[in-house]
């Protein structure tokens, strides 16, 4: 078995309902809050104040389409198109490039992790990210930022699964986007491992307000009702903060379901979205997110054979080939070798992992309107994610890395 390798888990069925009821909510499911009234209006109104031009000679909401775009836990999404019927003008600021006659606009919810500073407003840090992502290319062209929200490109596209994986072409087009973003210089807090807090107020969380214990034994979970989780992250913290890994600007959701794999008119692109959580941490945190997924078919595809430790060194090859594109002399510096990156992606995997749990167990607010909080679901699946957390450290203190 891979050092890398998630184990199967011994849970029974019982731990498979949270993924059923996940897997069996429709993307017309995945949408947050009703749809405001003047929407049409509301739209028509933002892309004549943000990009003009054609836009302005519509002269009512019946000029344009609004659509609804699902997929989004946290905002929301619409896709807005000038129809055909409107005449053409001139437009005075976008003359080197087409003018757009469809955008995606997301309106700002309230987020589900607090993840900005208590000083701060609540979407600083995301407008600065926005902004740069826009303005370096490795996010959607940005037409407008308003107070909640923004106006962005909108790209027909694939979300990255492991079908773009397998693709060598398309792995180093990955690894070159995420060797940029950690490579950007953002002008926020530079406040390191914020994950890692998020993280342990979420089992925190679940052990104050819910009887965790209780529940495991009335469930008989084997793991949970025997093994401190709380106990387990400091332990596993302790490990990755002594890897005094380099600080870097981090996705901190890099994740298939936000890569946007787009087809342009010759080439293949891929761009990063929903850079809500980001921020600067660990290196090995966005590297990890994305190498748990390798072969998924899905989100949680847990029928996916897991990677491999070949898998891992291909990975780690090619990013540090790009990072060396980016800065010249990266991999001659001790701190980027190989070895240093594995080891950091390796106890960052097992984070991943307990992150899930963690988030399961201590779980605040509904997600998804059509899969209400179920306390007894969320601890069953937990204990499959706790499992495998623990069957892998295990790997990995016979291997000598953790």
């Amino acid at each position: 078995m891979s050092e890398t390798t998630p184990p199967t888990p011994e849970n029974g069925d019982t731990s498979q309902q949270w993924l059923a009821d996940f897997s069996s909510i429709s993307k017309d499911d995945m949408v947050r809050g009703g749809t405001p009234a003047d929407i049409e209006a509301r739209c028509l109104s933002l892309v004549q104040s943000y990009i003009g031009g054609s836009w302005a000679n519509a002269t009512s909401p019946a000029d344009i389409t609004v659509r609804r775009i699902s997929g989004g836990f946290t905002n929301q999404l619409y896709h807005v198109q000038l129809k055909e019927s409107v005449p053409k003008a001139e437009n005075p600021i976008y003359q080197e490039e087409e003018e757009p006659t469809e955008v995606a606009i997301k309106l700002y919810q309230s987020k589900h992790i607090k993840n900005y500073h208590p000083d701060d407003p609540e979407r600083l840090n995301d407008t600065v990210v926005l902004n740069v992502m826009s303005q370096t290319g490795l996010g959607p062209k940005v037409y407008g930022i308003f107070a909640d929200g923004f106006i962005q490109a909108y790209h027909q596209h694939e979300q990255f699964r492991g079908r773009h994986m397998e693709q060598p072409a398309l792995r180093r087009q990955l690894m070159t986007l995420l060797a940029n973003i950690a490579h950007l210089q953002v002008p926020i807090r530079k406040e390191p491992d914020l994950i890692l807090q998020w993280c342990r107020d979420f089992i925190s969380y679940g052990y104050e307000h819910f009887d965790v214990l209780a529940l495991a034994k009335e469930l008989k979970l084997k793991y949970l009702s025997t093994v401190d989780v709380l106990v387990e992250f400091d332990a596993l913290v302790v490990r990755i903060k002594a890897l005094k890994s380099p600080l870097v600007f981090a996705h901190n959701d890099f994740r298939g379901s936000n890569l946007l794999v787009t087809q342009g008119k010759d080439k293949t692109e891929i761009f990063a979205c929903d850079l809500e959580h980001a921020g600067y941490g660990s290196r090995g945190y966005d590297l990890a997110t994305i190498f748990w997924e390798w072969g998924q078919k899905e989100v949680l595809d847990m029928t996916a054979p897991p990677p491999t430790d070949e898998n891992l060194t291909d990975l780690l090859t090619t990013y540090i080939e790009c990072c060396d594109e980016v800065s010249p002399g990266y991999s001659s510096r001790p701190e980027n070798s190989l070895e240093a990156h594995a080891r950091e992606v390796k106890l960052n995997n097992l984070f991943n992992v307990l992150f899930f749990a963690g988030f399961l167990i201590g779980q605040k607010e509904v997600l998804i309107a059509t899969m209400p909080i179920d306390r007894k679901k969320n601890l069953a699946f937990a204990e499959t994610m706790f499992e495998r957390f623990l069957q892998s450290k295990a790997i990995a203190i016979e291997k000598g890395w953790y």
